[in-house]
């Protein structure tokens, strides 16, 4: 069995017991409202506190690279901008997103707060963490199907953006045992059913496994990027090739009906003016390009090109409130308002060739960071397909990138 076709491993959790910090708490008593409405034969079905797999994953790389990377320190900066300038214009202002989550004992030291906006006296790492929230989860007991560090360091002008695929098997340190990593959130979250629990154990199991100390956090819910892509009035992509896929997830949009369902996405070559929901297909499909993922990566930075020419200071102030809410409940970060102002006039002057990207998966020669294989999971009681991380190759490239020297970082087995 491939790993496309294995299960995405997963928990209930009591949310009469809901223990969820603000600002989340409002999240967590609408699912109550929703739950206690739901008859008792369906309560019955609800998983037990015992990983499951529901009847299928999703073959899909589920939630944008660089376009995460965007709407967190880009956009999120434009937010921030706007609220710096036009305090008293602003009705809802960016401490909406702002969710520092504080740090565990066994964590070492992060980045201290940037004084002011200046974000250029050392190299930052942010962890983005991106997640289901379509209705096939309960939040926050979501997996995070996106994990990457970003490592941005503005003295060298240069970032560097680590992706870790969510299949990777490693040890979850305090839960204890090997785990695929998209369940350190998750693993985390049930245990209280809350949101920080869920960011310190993703957060921790980074540093413990791959020796990166991570400075900040950011968390992205996949509908809220197209919902903003609305607002700001769709966006202009050139198609050089046609985007046919005959198995895309058919789990967000309105007309989405099966979280778990496919259907036949077309997009025609050319210029085309894409919608949010497009611009979403545009960058998730993964099944038909003509060069493989690679061509799923120009994609994506042709997005990010599309939305940096609408993110000029007029065009963010004018639609604030709407983005506001577009991302409401899809955004939370420990980012400060003054580092996201930082963040973003350092992006809005940062070149594409300065953004580098590199996947923690099978490769090759010494490009190769995993090997895919079969393992058995006793948290689901089933064998799971899996990508085994090559520490001998991981290792060089994370001191490399992260200026560690020549340390032992990569301790993926908990050893």
């Amino acid at each position: 069995m491939t790993s496309q076709e294995q299960s995405d491993p997963r928990v209930g959790s009591d949310q009469s017991s809901a223990q969820v910090q603000p600002p989340l708490e409002e999240q967590a008593t609408q699912q109550l409202e929703v739950e206690s409405a739901t008859p008792a034969s369906a309560l019955e079905q609800q998983p037990t506190l015992r990983l499951q797999a529901p009847r299928r994953r999703r073959r899909v790389g589920r939630v944008l690279l660089v376009a995460l990377l965007l709407v967190v320190l880009l956009l999120g900066g434009g937010f921030a901008y706007g609220y710096y300038y036009f305090q008293t214009a602003i009705q809802e202002p960016i401490s909406h997103f702002v969710h520092p989550v504080s740090r565990s004992s066994e964590e070492p030291s992060s980045a201290q707060p940037a004084s002011g906006t200046d974000i250029t006296g050392h190299a930052w790492n942010i962890l983005l963490l991106g997640s289901d929230n379509d209705g096939k989860y309960t939040f926050p007991a979501v997996l995070t199907q996106v994990m990457m560090v970003v490592h941005i360091d503005p003295q060298q002008n240069q970032v560097f953006l680590v992706s870790i695929p969510r299949d990777s098997w490693v040890f979850i340190p305090q839960v204890g045992g090997m785990h695929k990593i998209d369940q350190a959130f998750f693993l985390g979250a049930i245990q209280h059913n809350s949101f920080d629990d869920g960011v310190r154990l993703a957060r921790l199991t980074v540093e413990k496994d791959y020796g990166i100390t991570i400075d900040r956090y950011a968390w992205v819910g996949l509908d809220g990027f197209a919902k903003v892509i609305d607002t700001l009035g769709g966006i202009d992509i050139d198609l050089t090739h046609p985007i046919v896929d005959d198995t895309y997830p058919d789990d967000v949009g309105s007309g989405a009906t099966d979280p778990y369902g496919y259907r036949r996405l077309y997009l025609p070559a050319g210029p085309q003016h894409l919608t949010g929901e497009q611009a979403l297909e545009y960058v998730r499909s993964r099944h038909a390009d003509l060069v493989g993922d690679i061509g799923r990566t120009q994609r994506q930075q042709q997005v990010l090109e599309a939305l940096k020419k609408k993110l000029d200071v007029a065009n963010v102030i004018e639609h604030l409130s709407s983005l506001i809410a577009d991302l409401q409940g899809k955004v939370y970060t420990d980012i400060s308002e003054g580092e996201m102002i930082g963040f973003a006039n350092y992006g809005r002057t940062l070149s594409s060739g300065s953004i580098h990207q590199v996947t923690l998966g099978p490769g090759p020669g010494n490009q190769n960071y995993g090997t895919i294989s079969t393992v058995y999971d006793p948290s689901t009681g089933s064998n799971q397909s899996v990508v085994l991380p090559i520490c001998a190759n991981i290792q060089p490239l994370i001191n490399s990138i992260f200026g560690l020297g020549d340390a032992e970082s990569c301790h993926v087995s908990g050893g």
